[in-house]
């Protein structure tokens, strides 16, 4: 069985994008290639801010999720209208707001929602996390 995770809780306001990288662990750990790809949508995406830093008592969570999906090969979408309106931009959006730096960290992408449609019509289930 192939999975989608579609994450919408805020990395700071929920522990959605906790809870999702224990079920990820999870499957893993049941099928190497259970998880097709993970959306981050609405709040989500501001796990995908490289320039945000944690206190270091607590969990590196984008650190996480970028370990998690380079050992695996795993892609992590997020939202590009979502993660835009938060600041969040790779090179090309920076280019394009003639902006001098860009904040996606490495690893995750920014995808339109034609992605996640695809990614729900081509895996099993789809699980969200709030």
């Amino acid at each position: 069985m192939q999975y989608t995770l579609l994450i919408t809780g805020s990395p700071y306001h929920s522990k959605a994008c906790h809870t999702a990288l224990r079920f990820i662990r999870a499957a893993l750990n049941k099928s190497p290639d259970s998880i097709k790809g993970v959306f981050f949508y609405e709040d989500a995406v501001l796990i995908g801010n490289q320039v945000a830093q944690p206190p270091r008592d607590e969990i590196n969570l984008t650190q996480a999720w970028q370990e998690i999906a380079e050992q695996n090969n795993i892609p992590l979408h997020l939202c590009i209208a979502a993660a835009v309106r938060r600041g969040i931009i790779n090179e090309g959006e920076s280019r394009r707001y003639e902006l001098e730096q860009h904040t996606l960290a490495e690893h995750f992408q920014l995808e339109g929602l034609g992605t996640l449609v695809d990614l729900m019509n081509t895996t099993n289930k789809i699980i969200q996390f709030r």
